[in-house]
């Protein structure tokens, strides 16, 4: 796949969901890191609207690891009562803010060496932090950024890690920066996982559409 097709793939993209509304994460892009790790923990497996509840008491409760880490654990899960697995993120979030705390005099590492060795951290967290609270050339790679990868046909492969250096690669860094929303966007509304919405799809004609055995 040429890079200038996967460039202006993404940038249809861009120009296709340039009014829609992106997730609460990508809205927070240049916050606070604190802000940024929290609100990816939070985030996993559950639906923006409810990560927007949320973070919304949460911050409002605690705006820093040290508040964070002073919330009794009761009233920390009550605030993730919507969370799937509350008391595991209660957990995380407290570990997380206590190592930081504790290894780092608070700040959270701009870098993801040292990002991956707190306990709680796993690879699409890491991205997270370092694009959007640090503004550095990484990508988060959810199931959307890697069923749509596949399916267009830049790449086969099932590792999260081999997406995200052919995106590296090919993207230039503010391109970069917003693939994450847009995939999101595309794979939430056109590009679902059963029966997308090709004849709606902005992108259509530079799909080799691998794997869509029924379209819409």
């Amino acid at each position: 796949m040429e890079k200038d097709t996967i460039s202006k793939t993404l940038k249809i993209l861009q120009n296709h969901f340039s009014q829609e509304r992106k997730t609460t994460l990508n809205r927070m892009r240049g916050e606070d890191p604190y802000k940024i790790l929290v609100g990816c923990i939070v985030s996993i497996n559950i639906k923006d609207e409810v990560t927007e509840k949320i973070l919304e008491e949460l911050f409002e409760k605690a705006d820093s690891f040290e508040e964070l880490l002073k919330l009794e654990q009761e009233e920390l899960e009550r605030m993730l009562y919507l969370a799937r697995y509350r008391k595991i993120k209660a957990n995380t979030l407290k570990n997380i803010s206590k190592e930081i705390l504790d290894k780092y005099n608070g700040k959270v590492p701009d870098t993801k060496e040292e990002l991956l060795k707190i306990k709680g951290i796993g690879p699409k967290t890491a991205n997270v932090v370092l694009n959007f609270a640090f503004n550095k050339p990484y990508i988060p790679i959810d199931s959307n950024t890697l069923r749509i990868t596949n399916r267009i046909g830049w790449i086969t492969t099932e590792k999260h890690a081999d997406v995200e250096i052919m995106l590296i690669k090919n993207l230039d860094e503010t391109t970069l920066k917003n693939a994450n929303a847009l995939f999101m966007l595309h794979g939430k509304t056109i590009c679902v996982p059963v029966s997308p919405f090709c004849s709606r799809c902005p992108v259509n004609e530079l799909c080799a559409k691998v794997g869509v055995e029924k379209s819409r």
